[in-house]
């Protein structure tokens, strides 16, 4: 991978690692629906522009409506709700890691839904290792009955969403990735809008502070329309395996903004259950064990 797809994969980590740090912000002053309604409007405008720029038509959003429409709600107005409302129970950081539980999900639906990508031994092995870290993150929580662990379950439950949203999402293949995005943010709004209008009441509200107002710009322009913007530049460049790297990197970057910022600490519990989601990653994606292997026969083959 070339040293511009390395650096773009950073900042795109302190991006979306960044976002967790963003909703911490908003919560301070902002019910969780119009905390993310406010973040898809912002990104979907961020997104639109980019059509404008990339001179890119609009009418494949209306031809293909019903797509974009169901792709908004499972893969970005339903996670982003329930990762956002899991924020108002655990810290950004907490949050962080359980998303790093989306490839894993994205595996087991796959096998569960498709035909062409069906679960290996080695795959089996790494599914085991998260769902394993998943138990010795939510496990404790659950025994001694602690309310955070709604907040836990609502961050799973989001990556399933992902997971579902990524299923599906091939049907749309054929289009620019970034009409893609597009769609999905814009049509995620439409699904919004009237449930914050009848849950939130936001004319009830008092007007946000001008750092939540800069949060929830800079979680919808950076942390959602640079961000994508990133990601798409790194699948292009450097192909879907290295653009996955970005699931390792997020929970570090989550992390350290929530230590220097918000005064979030990490437990010895939290600390295992990312290394075991990690664990299963690193097994899923499969160069590890390559590189590991080959050493081995070279050594094997020198004695």
């Amino acid at each position: 991978m070339a040293i511009s797809d390395w650096i773009r994969l950073i900042v795109l980590s302190v991006l979306w690692g960044g976002s967790f740090f963003f909703v911490e912000i908003l919560l301070t002053e902002l019910p969780p629906l119009t905390a993310v309604l406010g973040r898809l409007s912002f990104g979907g405008a961020g997104l639109l522009l980019a059509l404008v720029i990339l001179r890119q038509p609009f009418w494949p959003l209306l031809q293909q409506w019903r797509a974009f429409a169901v792709l908004g709600l499972v893969n970005t107005a339903i996670p982003f709700s329930l990762i956002t409302f899991g924020q108002t129970l655990i810290t950004g950081s907490l949050a962080s890691i359980i998303n790093a539980m989306t490839p894993i999900m994205t595996v087991v639906f796959a096998h569960v839904l498709t035909t062409d990508e069906r679960l290996t031994p080695g795959k089996l092995l790494g599914v085991s290792a998260g769902f394993a870290g998943v138990v010795v993150l939510i496990g404790p929580d659950v025994l001694f009955g602690d309310a955070s662990v709604w907040g836990q379950l609502a961050g799973l439950t989001a990556t399933a969403c992902y997971a579902l949203g990524t299923i599906y999402a091939k049907r749309l293949k054929d289009n620019p990735v970034s009409l893609n995005a597009a769609g999905q943010v814009c049509f995620s709004v439409l699904w919004l809008i009237p449930v914050v209008l009848i849950v939130d009441r936001p004319w009830t509200q008092p007007m946000p502070s001008l750092p939540v107002w800069a949060a929830w710009l800079a979680l919808g322009f950076l942390s959602t329309t640079l961000a994508l913007f990133l990601f798409f530049k790194v699948l292009k460049g450097a192909g879907a395996s290295n653009a996955a790297l970005v699931t390792f990197m997020v929970p570090v970057s989550a992390s350290i903004l929530g230590y220097l910022f918000l005064d979030e600490r990490l437990g010895p519990n939290d600390l295992l259950a990312y290394a075991l989601i990690v664990s299963g990653l690193l097994v899923i994606d499969g160069r590890l064990l390559k590189v590991l292997c080959k050493r081995l026969r070279t050594a094997h083959t020198a004695t």
